[in-house]
């Protein structure tokens, strides 16, 4: 887990933690997080590791992932009875690779500069 904030189009952010899930197809957020004006419909479909499909009719495009002072931007779909608030997955992954873990948290370089991204 690590301890992020969430901006969306400037005007909406919140602090939270979430879970960095490599097996995760894409970056998913609990419906109801967000407020109804900052998502739009999608079509997407999501399931989990045994196929059962999740319910999934938004998504958010124009999110930014903050730690640390790195803010990444990233798109997510709103996930309904999601355990979890907020998921990390392979989008998010791909864009801070090559990276390392270590127990206090992740390393990577991001705009030419070593970040690391406290858990």
């Amino acid at each position: 887990h690590i301890n992020i904030t969430i901006t969306i189009q400037a005007s909406f952010k919140f602090q939270t933690t979430a879970l960095i899930d490599s097996g995760a197809q894409m970056n998913c957020i609990q419906e109801g997080l967000i407020p109804t004006k900052y998502f739009e419909k999608t079509k997407q479909k999501l399931s989990t590791t045994n196929g059962e499909n999740l319910r999934v009719k938004f998504k958010v495009t124009d999110a930014h992932i903050c730690n640390e002072g790195i803010c990444i931007k990233q798109s997510f779909i709103l996930v309904k009875d999601l355990d979890i608030g907020i998921i990390l997955g392979q989008p998010f992954l791909e864009i801070i690779k090559p990276f390392k873990v270590k127990t206090e948290g992740m390393t990577t370089k991001i705009f030419q500069q070593k970040k690391s991204i406290c858990f």
